[in-house]
């Protein structure tokens, strides 16, 4: 290494332990949150899913804590139940169709009449912040189509938004 470019590296390292600061890393974009679920996902208090007959209700216990509505704890599967609350938070739609652009279009293939599952998030007051409906995967089979309850676009969103809920559905319903 040349000793002026060695000089300048130590007069920069100096500089960074007298002021106390990091570099700023301008070449990475900030994280923003651009999800479906507008609350945070600590707000969220209360989750139902139905996927056919099948209905399950689960309470926040904890950070990352669930229980049945009769107080079991769901142990492990409740870090699943945090993360997909997450998920909706952080993860966007792939896709918004709206409802102009599917007139006239067969709604079957969609699957959402019935939905294969719905999710229901409630807030802490009780009030309920988001309902949507996860329907048929896209021919590709890598987004899903999804519907929000008083919304009249169609989402399309990652296969792994539906398939978390999926997977919560399942491991609550073998305990």
């Amino acid at each position: 290494m040349h000793p002026v470019l060695a000089a300048l590296a130590l007069i920069y390292l100096a500089a960074m332990v007298v002021s106390g600061a990091m570099p700023v890393q301008r070449q990475l974009v900030r994280f923003e949150a651009k999800g479906v679920l507008k609350r945070a996902p600590e707000e969220v208090t209360r989750v139902e899913l139905s996927r056919g007959t099948r209905r399950v209700t689960l309470l926040r216990a904890g950070e990352t804590a669930w229980a049945t509505s009769d107080g079991v704890n769901i142990g492990t599967a409740g870090l699943r139940v945090s993360k997909a609350v997450e998920i909706m938070h952080n993860s966007g739609p792939v896709r918004e169709i709206e409802a102009a652009e599917l007139a006239g279009s067969d709604p079957a293939p969609f699957g959402l009449d019935p939905p294969q599952l719905s999710v229901k998030l409630y807030g802490g007051d009780g009030e309920p912040v988001l309902s949507a409906r996860f329907g048929e995967f896209n021919p590709e089979g890598y987004l899903q189509y999804m519907r929000i309850d008083g919304n009249p676009r169609l989402y399309l969103m990652s296969r792994f938004v539906g398939g978390e809920w999926a997977e919560v559905m399942t491991e609550v319903a073998a305990r």
